[in-house]
């Protein structure tokens, strides 16, 4: 392809890029020289990319520290042909301080007469709304769980004695009634005396009981 076509071709790309919001970088793997434009940079806060240096180091520094390591095996096991292209999401630090998530998507897209790749293309794009939205939705998932989880119900045939009115557990214990459903139901209990019971217990402590007429 001569360098008008070439040129042409760049100059479209760039077009679609600029209409899609997209940061674009351009690596040259011979010289080590990175080319980025404007909107690399100002999805992260600046003004443009002549605020960074052309190489590598520019975009390692940016990413947190713990996303370094699995962002740079991702470009290596491509380099390296175990992938067929360079796609990773991680964070990158802005001029405020703060951290966005980026999706970073390349791939080789020029070799030497060896084989060996010498140009790698690819794009930014800002993921950070979805990556918000993505933590609420697991943050209620696990919080409905958690919910889920402390709900108990009774289900299925509970032996209970006819005569103490205790009830069977799973391990063959007789538990009290109420020990029994606090154990299997979010069920609370308060103690009283039924109207049918009032004379029996009267009875039982010894106390008089006196029948209203």
């Amino acid at each position: 392809m001569d360098t008008k076509k070439l040129l042409l071709r760049e100059e479209r790309l760039q077009l679609v890029l600029e209409g899609s919001q997209q940061g674009f970088w351009d690596w040259n793997l011979e010289t080590g020289e990175v080319k980025r434009n404007d909107r690399w940079a100002q999805m992260l806060g600046y003004g443009s990319i002549k605020e960074f240096e052309e190489n590598t180091d520019t975009w390692t520094h940016l990413i947190h520290p713990d996303d370094q390591k699995a962002a740079w095996t991702s470009i290596n096991d491509h380099l390296e042909g175990r992938t067929e292209c360079h796609k990773i999401e991680y964070r990158m630090i802005t001029r405020d301080g703060k951290y966005k998530w980026i999706l970073d998507h390349a791939k080789i897209v020029q070799r030497d007469n060896t084989g060996q790749p010498v140009r790698m293309c690819g794009t930014h794009i800002d993921i950070t709304d979805r990556k918000k939205i993505e933590e609420e939705q697991k943050y209620l998932i696990e919080s409905l769980q958690a919910a889920l989880n402390k709900i108990k119900t009774l289900r299925g045939i509970i032996p209970i004695c006819s005569y103490c009115h205790r009830i069977r557990n799973g391990k063959g214990v007789w538990d009290k009634l109420e020990t029994y459903i606090s154990r299997h139901s979010s069920a609370e209990f308060s103690h009283g005396i039924c109207p049918n019971c009032v004379e029996k217990a009267f009875l039982d402590s010894g106390m008089k009981f006196n029948k209203k007429k």
